[in-house]
């Protein structure tokens, strides 16, 4: 896609929402992501959060998940008066 072409389509997504969280959410992104270009954002973290990334990267998706139907009953209780 031409760069022209995607600002025009972006300013026009910015322009057609009144959603305060949606367009922080964007704001943060272009900050963010104009201060680390060129640079490599695991760069600050220390050798212990590197390992503790790369072991999060690593794990099985379903790791530890439960089905709704087990969720329900796990807080049951939770969802009843006292």
């Amino acid at each position: 896609m031409q760069l022209d072409k995607l600002k025009k389509e972006l300013i026009s997504f910015i322009e057609s929402t009144d959603n305060e969280e949606l367009l922080s959410l964007v704001k943060d992104d272009f900050v963010f992501y104009g201060k680390t270009q060129g640079t490599d954002i695991t760069d600050q973290l220390s050798e212990t959060q590197l390992k503790e990334l790369k072991a999060l990267s690593e794990e099985e998706d379903l790791k530890e998940t439960i089905t709704l139907l087990e969720f329900n009953r796990a807080t049951e209780t939770w969802r009843t008066k006292s």
